[in-house]
């Protein structure tokens, strides 16, 4: 399993980010390329990712990045997380448009916002190019450590690819190791008995 490599630049757009890590197998369909960015000001209770909520950390140039990526070999599809992507909507889109281009239009984004409540219009671009999306606030009493989605009042809306997503509402979740330098990250979405690096906000 490789770990991403990404550098400071200046260029437009810039993204915040946490972490990119390929192969991902446990959010979403197939191997998936994982991306988390920094910064999130929902601030829900008891969010999975409390690292991720300030808006720290340098602003990555978009185009030094995605010069820097490896072939992903087998990729199936991309996963975006956080923090908060609709946070980072101009610079996420620009993501995301690269990707479908490259490999494939499969995307899930993971947002606390509703959908009927987006903050701008380039947030809805964002939703409007994913296949899927994960939407709602995470309230913990409401885990109940099934599906792609980290608890009950989220919801999981399709838009394309249903056949990939169909099971992922029932199913049980894993949670996938990988090694960090000395350190083991479990990808995933926990339940409130298991603990985790990174997971969707």
């Amino acid at each position: 399993m490789q770990e991403l490599l990404f550098q400071s630049g200046t260029e437009e757009p810039v993204i915040r980010l946490h972490r990119v890590l390929f192969p991902v197998t446990a959010l979403g369909y197939g191997r998936r390329l994982g991306v988390w960015v920094q910064g999130c000001s929902r601030s829900c209770p008891h969010c999975i990712s409390p690292e991720m909520q300030p808006a720290d950390g340098p602003a990555i140039s978009l185009q030094n990045l995605l010069q820097q990526f490896p072939e992903l070999e087998g990729c199936s599809g991309l996963t975006i997380s956080g923090g908060e992507p609709l946070d980072q909507p101009e610079a996420v889109l620009a993501l995301m448009e690269w990707f479908a281009a490259r490999y494939t239009d499969d995307i899930l984004i993971y947002t606390g916002y509703q959908l009927q409540q987006l903050p701008s219009q380039a947030a809805r671009q964002v939703v409007e190019r994913a296949a899927a999306v994960v939407e709602g606030p995470y309230r913990e009493e409401l885990n109940r450590g099934v599906g792609l989605y980290g608890s009950e009042n989220q919801h999981l809306v399709v838009r394309r690819y249903p056949e990939r997503y169909r099971d992922f509402a029932t199913q049980a979740r894993t949670l996938q190791p990988f090694w960090e330098d000395d350190r083991l990250l479990l990808i995933g979405i926990p339940s409130k008995e298991d603990s985790t690096e990174d997971g969707p906000s």
